[in-house]
């Protein structure tokens, strides 16, 4: 019995799996054909035509006029477009800097419908940030028009490394006041929402990827220069954080030893 429980529950996960590729091929194009999807995804027709009708009935997917079908041109049957519904709910994003939070509100097309910034003290007290958080993304749904339930997740950032494996901040010395914290479920609890979490230079090189100077590129690296300098690695279209999570983290490399004390407690760090 247990074997076919988990043989039901691999399956689920697979499609789960195969329906966030569909999605997310639609929020890097726009619009696609269920052919472009299968052609992007790798997956059968067949496969994507059961998962977009999942999508659609569901209300995150719909289907638009390709410019064929506008035209009125005959020759050929025009591939049906198919595009995330905007109205069809929202992402929060949450990024804290170490002397700033910033959150946004977008629609599933990526447009950013209120954003709220704020100075704030993130690493002297990680409860005071992340209360200073879950106030600011109210706010920001309620200058959206936007009710708690539209939100469909929250993405999150911080300035220092993730243990992928338990969530927890990786380092003790960069963000001393989150020090044994699990930074999303912490804004979970206060937002009642999903929460994922990553460093804010790997976010940076995602954003870049998908929308900015790395589009079509599958190595790049994105160099983050601010309070502290850190750097998100992509080869191969995927996102390399390293085995502790540190992979980016080139702020912290010594430099001198006698150099200025850093806010990690060492000198000299680059």
């Amino acid at each position: 019995m247990s074997r076919v429980v988990t043989t039901v529950s691999s399956l689920r996960s697979l499609r789960e799996r195969n329906r966030a590729q569909v999605v997310d091929v639609l929020r890097r194009t726009g619009r696609a054909s269920r052919a472009e999807i299968a052609r992007h995804t790798g997956l059968s027709r067949s496969t994507v035509s059961s998962l977009v009708a999942d999508l659609a009935a569901s209300g995150l997917v719909v289907e638009e006029e390709s410019e064929q079908q506008r035209g009125g041109r005959q020759g050929g049957r025009p591939g049906v477009l198919l595009a995330l519904d905007p109205s069809a709910g929202c992402a929060v994003g949450v990024d804290f800097g170490h002397t700033h939070l910033r959150v946004a509100v977008a629609d599933l097309s990526s447009r950013v419908l209120a954003e709220h910034t704020a100075r704030i003290d993130v690493d002297r007290s990680a409860t005071e940030a992340l209360d200073a958080a879950a106030d600011m993304v109210d706010e920001a749904l309620a200058e959206a028009g936007l009710r708690r339930d539209r939100v469909l997740g929250a993405g999150m950032g911080l300035p220092g490394p993730i243990d992928r494996a338990t969530g927890v901040l990786g380092s003790s010395v960069i963000l001393p006041g989150w020090a044994g914290l699990r930074p999303a479920a912490e804004l979970e609890r206060r937002l009642g929402i999903d929460v994922a979490v990553d460093n804010d230079a790997n976010l940076g090189a995602l954003g870049e990827l998908s929308f900015g100077a790395g589009q079509g590129t599958g190595d790049m690296l994105y160099l983050k220069v601010a309070s502290g300098i850190g750097m998100g690695v992509v080869l191969g279209g995927r996102l390399h954080r390293g085995a502790s999570g540190i992979a980016g983290e080139i702020g912290h490399v010594h430099v001198s030893a006698d150099g200025p004390l850093c806010r990690c407690g060492n000198r000299g760090c680059l």
